[in-house]
This record gives C-alpha cells, sequence and structure tokens, in this order.
C-alpha cells in the first residue's frame, strides 16, 4: 500500500513538473508590434508611443529599438533585415538561430546587445565564456542599469524605452569623460623655476599691497 502510494505521488511530480516546465518556456506573443505597424525610421516617434503602451517588447521591437539606438544606417525595415544587421554588429553569430520576432524579447537577449553597444569588457566570466546572456545581464545589473532581474525576464515596452534611455544616458556620460581625458595639459610657464600665477590683477605690482590694508604685524599690534 505504501509503495503504491509513493509511485502515486511519484508520478504526480513528474507531471507537475512537466507542466510547470512548459510554462517557464512559453513566451508572450504579440502579432502586431510596434516594430511591425512602424517599421521606417522616419515612423520612430510613433514607433515608440506605439511600444510605451505595450505589456511586453516582442524581439522584432527590441531590435529596432536597439538598432535606432545605435543609429545603424540605412536602418531596416523588416525582420529580416533587423537579424542581418546584429549580426553584422555582432550581436547575434553567424552559427545562432535568430530569436521569434514576435515572441517576449528575453532580458538576455536585450542585454547581449547592449554588451556590444556600450562595449562592455565584465569580469573574468564573460572574458572566459563571451557576452552570453547571463552574464551580459549580471553586468547590467551591476552597472545600475536594470534591477537585479534574470536573464529570462522579459521587459513591458514602457520598461524597455527606461532601459534604452538610461544607457543613451550612460553614453553622454562616457563621452564626456573621453573627451575630458583627451584634452591637452594647461600650457605651463616658459621659465624655470618660475614662481605660480597669482590673481593679481595685470595692471597691479604683484608686490604692491592695497593703500587700506593693513600688514599683519601691524595689525597684531594695534591689537
Amino acid at each position: 500500500m505504501h509503495s503504491e502510494y509513493r509511485i502515486l505521488m511519484l508520478a504526480v511530480g513528474i507531471a507537475t513538473a512537466g507542466v510547470a516546465g512548459c510554462g517557464l518556456g512559453t513566451r508572450t506573443t504579440i502579432e502586431s508590434p510596434a516594430a511591425v505597424q512602424f517599421p521606417a525610421s522616419d515612423d520612430s516617434l510613433d514607433f515608440w508611443d506605439a511600444l510605451e503602451i505595450q505589456p511586453v517588447t516582442t524581439n522584432d521591437d527590441a531590435l529596432h529599438g536597439l538598432l535606432l539606438l545605435a543609429e545603424s544606417e540605412p536602418q531596416p525595415a523588416t525582420w529580416e533585415e533587423r537579424v542581418a544587421a546584429a549580426r553584422l554588429l555582432g550581436w547575434i553569430q553567424p552559427d545562432q538561430d535568430p530569436p521569434a520576432p514576435f515572441e517576449s524579447a528575453q532580458m538576455g537577449f536585450v542585454a547581449v546587445c547592449l554588451a556590444h553597444v556600450l562595449d562592455v569588457q565584465g569580469g573574468l566570466s564573460m572574458r572566459l565564456w563571451g557576452r552570453v546572456p547571463r552574464y551580459c545581464t549580471r553586468e547590467l545589473v551591476h552597472m545600475g542599469l536594470i534591477p537585479g532581474i534574470t536573464e529570462h525576464e522579459a521587459l513591458s515596452g514602457a520598461e524597455f524605452i527606461a532601459l534604452l534611455g538610461a544607457v543613451e544616458q550612460r553614453q553622454h556620460i562616457d563621452r564626456a569623460w573621453a573627451a575630458r581625458q583627451n584634452e591637452p595639459p594647461a600650457a605651463a610657464s616658459s621659465g624655470e623655476g618660475s614662481a605660480p600665477a597669482t590673481d593679481t590683477p595685470a595692471n597691479e605690482s604683484p608686490s604692491a599691497a592695497p593703500d587700506d590694508e593693513t600688514p599683519a604685524e601691524e595689525g597684531e599690534a594695534a591689537s
């Protein structure tokens, strides 16, 4: 009796695990995402407006938005063209099958693309295994661009737009720091051993004190 009960519970557990596994592998699909409605670069404002209210960002939306961020020219107008552009940029490897265009984009796929856009080098794990979804997602979390989510999670349209906004801001900061580091050093005085410049106006002698200023010694004596 006990053995039969254990076998029954084992069978139920296997069946439950199978159902759960199918559920984890299921992705939300949208038949007419924003990228299909507004595929041209001239329609970018309409694309962002439509994407903002979508419950999820599809792979087609993600690639379209990422290529707009990367200012890819000419801007692809179809899913096949976007995949080809992504392969040229290294976002999708030559032997890698692209994701389904109308399925919700996984964070890991988006993170890999952004790691290329930002030229993220990562730590030891990324240097050993390359820009794979797990480590690229962790790097974006470490950089403060996304919260602590996994590479399998999806983003809503509004969340994806917010992420690209944060990435664009990060790019501006990186460019500003790079420009600062490339600035030529301030011109030094040609005379060796010369005293550093003072704030004395050009029409005054550096050694002359203002008439109404009392030297420290006299002031102390007067007190």
